[in-house]
């Protein structure tokens, strides 16, 4: 089943069918993403359940996949080291390594 052990069936989940826990549409937080991460045991990897368009074995790719294409601004993640502000976690991970990574000569 889709969630199941058994495997990826095929079916795609319609974003626009759940709810977050404030009555909007599309997830209230960011670890609701991680209902769209289908387990895709026949080929030991993690596909995207909205689009299907992705899989990897890694399940935060699957995720990082899902908030930037699918959900897009949904979240906003600040810097705890400057002002900068950013839609993604992937953003704030790119911005900390190119702007606070330590420098190495």
């Amino acid at each position: 089943g889709q969630y199941g052990d058994q495997g990826y069936d095929g079916q795609m989940i319609d974003p626009n069918m759940t709810a977050g826990a404030d009555g909007n549409k599309g997830p209230a937080h960011n670890e609701d993403l991680d209902q769209y991460i289908v387990k895709d045991e026949a080929h030991k990897k993690y596909r995207c359940g909205i689009c299907g368009n992705i899989s990897h074995k890694s399940r935060s790719n699957i995720r990082n996949h899902i908030e930037s294409k699918h959900f897009p601004g949904r979240f906003q993640y600040a810097c705890n080291l400057c002002p900068v502000v950013v839609q993604t976690k992937t953003a704030l991970f790119v911005h900390k390594s190119a702007y606070h990574a330590p420098k190495h000569l």
